[in-house]
């Protein structure tokens, strides 16, 4: 029999405090970087942190912590990228340039798309020379001719954007998140319509190499027959495993895996590392087993990480160095060092230090979600993991095949269950779902990780190797065949209900804190510390704080309405008293970005229940309707009112299947009707009549809201000059403080007629950069008469607030100059409307 590797006593594992001292000054430091965009949260954040107890001996001060987090101020404001300056005129014009940049980073999107992150990027307009774009520039390639490689120079005409705009209240922040990575402008292009020119091959060595076995291994498994969606996914699922190309993936490839708890088993991660480590201590115990005195020369864990290490590069290097790979590159780094240091609390200590080093050269790092999702998952297996021990206590672990088999099936789902609890409050304020189907990764993981990826690692290996093409692309077929598998098991799933989604509250920031806090005060409980009941007090008030406000502010009888801000498109939300919700529209972009779910229920889930006291759809136009596919499935919608036309495209099957799936009440609305909201307010449809059109612009849902007869807005969708001059010919009441300007502020809605019976004092159009909207002449007509005009796609989301009293009704904008939120009150007297 082969000697066992013992471990000298010597190298028996030093017991360690659950936290050394200085680690709690990390959060304090990740919490000064925080503060320059969110300085509020952020000093909760670390008078919360000085609540805690500290490890003794030599635990850290309150000036400690407060040193920490003023050097973590200093290095997030100075890493933070400045506003772009010197901007080009034809970019602020909105025209057609033509762009040229080096690409600094290819990402393949589903569906197709190229995402091309472009530097050092010239624009020209007609004769004019180049001039510097300032920051970085993301264009986006449909359907692209081909695909650029790292270190080259692209050409291409189009219109340069700035990455602005969904700028609602409680929403996420896109152009922040792009700001961080230097990004300040995103073109679009279709490749077959818009061509793109290859100025220059890259110079870059690695790049090409990389490119050159990406097409290759896309060729090898292209051979192979994909009869149907299934192994079509199958097969670019072993180039996002391997290349985090997901180009090859459909939308609804995505949302499947998204509904089943593992969209981060699709974005190359810390996983994906640890699915790697993993087959690099597989190869340690083989090398062990065949060579067993090696041990003498050198400890097992020391020799791991000698075989691990180039396994984990290679892999990195492998997925394009991208930011998250080389992050969890670094906790594998710092996880070895703990272990060959005989570090008991080693995963712990390692994401530490881990964080450590990412903060200290890359402190923005602090602001994306992948890294503390990925952190708070791994404290939370760190801190989780050993309870059932504790519970247990000295119990023997059954034996026998099946037992084990259990034993290593019931650690999977407590894992899973450990990195759950730990993210859950985070992941309920990034993405306002909860998917139930953690049990998934029963037969999701060890297939994913213990079959796919070393097949298809192995493929590429020798795809690479001269002769061994045959072979590899047997091993690259098994990988497909193992994810066709899984796609096929989501489907089954999928088919029988077994996937639900449901939208949940979005925690306030406030709310978010004192989750954490609670976990925080939990998991020192578990560690054996001091009890943090002063914390744990406060993380409670901090939860349960917002949501006595809300309750509060809902009584006050006040009526909100904001538009807002979905680019090219609308969706008016009417806030009623004791909390009650109607949304006039749900707005819907071109493409796959999904507007209800993102934007307009990330603002309807923000602190309150995700819920629709009553919907309405102006008319069936994808601008209008399309964010509805989303809320009608995920939200609890009271009711569902549209003009009775038929959504276009292929948006009315799936909007039908929710209505019928959640039982939701549907009716069309017409001239005449009208509807009691109590409180003295009432919603009167003044179009479409019985004769129009249902299914244009023309046939749009014209709204007026009113209180005890006064009227407080108009919300005419889409209708165009003829159906506004016949409205205010008919004698029909019009006149309103605020007026939603129909069909997004265009030219087509400028009716001198309608303007004049309505009279606002208010007007906003709700539109993208897309088009000059409000168009320049209707917006002089407004203001000449008095009238404000706003727009989305300049102030962000608009709020009015029409108080219950004889208070005049105020404007709240997103922008004011740039700058922060602005209140305008109107001059109006109460009532003379």
């Amino acid at each position: 029999m082969a000697p066992r590797c013992k471990r000298p006593p010597s190298e028996t594992p030093r017991a360690a405090p659950p936290l050394l001292p200085w680690q709690p000054c990390l959060p304090a430091y990740a919490a000064g970087i925080l503060a320059v965009a969110f300085p509020l949260p952020a000093l909760c954040g670390l008078l919360l942190l000085a609540l805690f107890p500290r490890p003794a001996p030599g635990r850290p001060r309150l000036r400690a912590l407060c040193l920490a987090f003023a050097l973590g101020y200093a290095a997030g404001f100075l890493a933070m990228p400045p506003a772009p300056t010197n901007v080009p005129a034809c970019v602020t014009a909105r025209k057609p340039c033509a762009v040229a940049g080096r690409v600094a980073a290819v990402e393949g999107r589903p569906g197709g798309r190229l995402g091309v992150v472009l530097e050092d990027a010239t624009v020209t307009e007609g004769a004019a020379g180049g001039a510097p774009l300032p920051g970085k520039l993301l264009l986006t390639i449909d359907r692209p001719a081909f695909r650029p490689v790292p270190g080259a120079r692209l050409g291409v005409t189009a219109r340069v954007r700035t990455t602005d705009g969904f700028d609602n209240p409680g929403g996420p922040d896109f152009a922040f998140s792009r700001r961080l990575e230097g990004i300040f402008w995103r073109a679009y292009v279709r490749g077959d319509r818009e061509p793109v020119s290859l100025l220059a091959q890259s110079r870059d060595g690695p790049a090409r190499w990389r490119e050159a076995l990406r097409e290759k291994t896309e060729a090898l498994l292209a051979a192979r027959e994909a009869p149907d969606a299934a192994a079509r996914a199958g097969r670019a699922m072993v180039l996002a495993l391997v290349f985090g190309d997901r180009a090859g993936l459909s939308a609804a490839d995505v949302d499947l895996v998204r509904r089943a708890s593992l969209a981060h088993t699709l974005a190359l991660s810390g996983m994906h590392v640890g699915f790697v480590a993993a087959m690099g201590l597989s190869l340690t115990a083989l090398v062990v087993r065949l060579f067993p005195g090696i041990c003498l020369r050198l400890p097992r864990p020391h020799l791991a990480l000698v075989l691990t290490g180039p396994l984990v590069a290679a892999y990195c290097w492998l997925g394009g160095a991208s930011p998250s790979l080389m992050r969890a590159a670094l906790m594998f780094a710092a996880f070895g060092l703990m272990l060959a240091l005989r570090r008991d609390k080693a995963l712990l200590d390692g994401l530490f230090l881990a964080l450590a080093a990412i903060l200290c050269f890359a402190p923005l790092a602090a602001y994306d979600p992948r890294l503390q999702l990925s952190a708070l998952a791994v404290a939370g297996i760190g801190v989780l993991w050993p309870l059932p021990r504790r519970l247990l206590g000295n119990a023997a672990l059954p034996r026998g095949t099946r037992a084990r088999a259990l034993v290593w099936a019931g650690g999977i789902l407590w894992a899973s269950v450990c990195a759950e609890a730990a993210v859950l409050p985070l992941v309920a304020r990034l993405y306002g779902d909860v998917t139930p189907s953690f049990w998934v990764n029963l037969f999701w993981l060890p297939v994913l990780g213990g079959l796919a990826m070393p097949l298809a690692l192995a493929g590429l290996v020798f795809a690479a190797v001269p002769g061994g093409a045959v072979l590899g692309g047997w091993l690259l077929g098994g990988a497909a065949a193992c994810c066709q598998g899984l796609m096929r098991a989501l489907e089954f799933l999928a088919g029988h209900g077994l996937l639900p989604v449901a939208a949940i509250l979005r925690p306030t920031w406030p709310e978010t804190l004192g989750c954490l806090g609670l976990l925080a005060g939990l998991a020192v409980a578990l560690a054996g510390g001091r009890r943090a009941t002063a914390a744990m007090a406060a993380s409670l008030c901090l939860l349960v704080g917002p949501t006595l406000f809300r309750g509060v502010s809902d009584l006050d009888g006040a009526v909100r309405l904001t538009v807002l801000d979905v680019g090219q498109g609308q969706s008016v939300v009417l806030g009623l008293p004791g909390g009650r919700r109607l949304v006039v529209d749900a707005g819907g972009l071109y493409g796959d970005f999904d507007v209800g779910r993102h934007v307009v229920g990330a603002f309807l889930a923000d602190g309150r229940p995700p819920r629709i006291d009553a919907a309405f759809a102006s008319h069936p136009h994808a601008d209008h309707v399309k964010g509805f596919v989303s809320l009608l499935a995920r939200f609890d919608v009271g009711a569902f009112f549209d003009n009775g036309g038929t959504p276009e495209g292929a948006l009315a099957a799936p909007i039908a299947a929710a209505l019928e799936a959640r039982r939701i009440p549907h009716a069309a609305l017409a001239s005449g009707d009208a509807i009691d909201l109590g409180d003295g307010l009432a919603l009167a449809v003044l179009h479409p009549g019985p004769d129009d059109d249902r299914s244009g612009n023309n046939g749009s849902l014209v709204l007026r809201l009113t209180r005890n007869g006064r009227g407080l807005a108009v919300i005419p969708g889409d209708a165009e000059r003829g159906v506004l001059s016949r409205l205010a010919a008919s004698g029909a009441p019009l006149a309103a403080d605020v007026l939603v300007l129909p069909h997004h502020g265009s030219i087509t809605g400028l009716s001198r007629r309608f303007l004049a019976a309505v009279s606002p004092r208010a007007a906003i159009a709700s539109c993208g950069d897309t088009w000059a909207f409000p168009a320049p002449k209707l917006e002089a007509l407004l203001e000449k008469g008095g009238c404000r005009v706003y727009a989305t796609r300049r102030d962000g989301a608009v709020t009015v607030t029409f108080p219950a009293g004889a208070a005049p009704p105020v404007v709240r904008t997103r922008h004011a100059s740039g700058e922060g939120d602005a209140e305008t009150p109107f001059a109006l007297a109460a009532g003379t409307r």
